[in-house]
């Protein structure tokens, strides 16, 4: 009888997730997903011919924010009920743990809901100040038009779906850092308070400088459960691809070990 070989289970793991991978069709939930990524447009320039309103109902255009100083620009859905919450949070408090003054910098988060008005900017607005208080004078809520919000989405490459079924937006979850003067400079697909990525961009930024793509693995505002702190199996299915590469690498990592203690 042929010896078993150590290395058996881990190619039958591997055949079976080829084979699911191959024999498993998209759902809609999945196709969904697959259209939502953040394309890295380092380099391209704000529109200049855009407005927006702000809280207080008063026209803003998106580009005078970054005239002078670096820009913090955030999309996301206000009303909704996944990541962008906790998205938010997280911004919220890595910009209070910046050792910058709130005028070195703005933030500007726009709605992605066309339907969005000033009114419900300014809902949003007061519960973030009655969480953070002053640590957000320098945010700005914008809604706009349907056609404004997706002419600034193209330029910094921000691919989103409305779901009409489940009445839910999907859109990459991350923010952009535009240097003075327009130009998208970073993108941050994670935000970490305890990491220096935000004050390292921010200081690339206002000297003009551009940085480079980073992991394309990104979060995606849909399907998220902020009770539980996870995704459900659509979401999860994103990571099998990573999962697939990792057992492919330490199967052939066996292999040459195996390779090596049989020489």
């Amino acid at each position: 009888m042929k010896a078993f070989s150590p290395l058996s289970p881990l190619i039958l793991l591997l055949a079976l997730s080829a084979a699911q991978a191959q024999h498993t069709e998209k759902g809609p939930q999945q196709k969904v997903l697959d259209s939502v990524r953040f394309e890295q447009n380092i380099g391209a320039a704000l529109p200049a011919d855009i407005v927006f309103r702000d809280a207080r109902d008063k026209p803003v255009e998106l580009a005078s924010l970054a005239a002078q100083r670096p820009l913090i620009l955030l999309l996301a859905w206000f009303d909704c009920p996944h990541l962008c919450p906790t998205l938010l949070e997280q911004l919220a408090k890595a910009t209070a743990a910046l050792p910058f003054d709130a005028g070195d910098y703005r933030v500007a988060l726009v709605g992605i809901d066309p339907r969005t008005t000033p009114a419900d900017a300014r809902v949003l607005m007061k519960q973030l100040c009655d969480r953070h208080g002053r640590m957000i004078d320098n945010w700005t809520l914008l809604t706009g038009t349907e056609e404004n919000i997706k002419k600034l989405a193209d330029r910094i490459g921000f691919h989103y779906r409305y779901d009409a079924q489940r009445r839910s937006y999907a859109h990459p979850a991350g923010l952009v850092v535009v240097a003075p003067g327009g130009t998208v400079s970073h993108y941050l697909l994670r935000i970490e308070p305890e990491q220096p990525h935000l004050r390292l961009a921010l200081i690339d930024a206002g000297r003009g400088k551009l940085g480079s793509a980073v992991d394309r693995l990104l979060l995606r505002c849909y399907q998220f459960d902020p009770h539980s702190g996870r995704y459900n199996l659509a979401v999860i299915r994103l990571l099998q691809g990573a999962g697939a590469l990792s057992v492919i690498a330490l199967a052939v990592f066996l292999v040459r070990l195996r390779g090596r203690e049989k020489s």
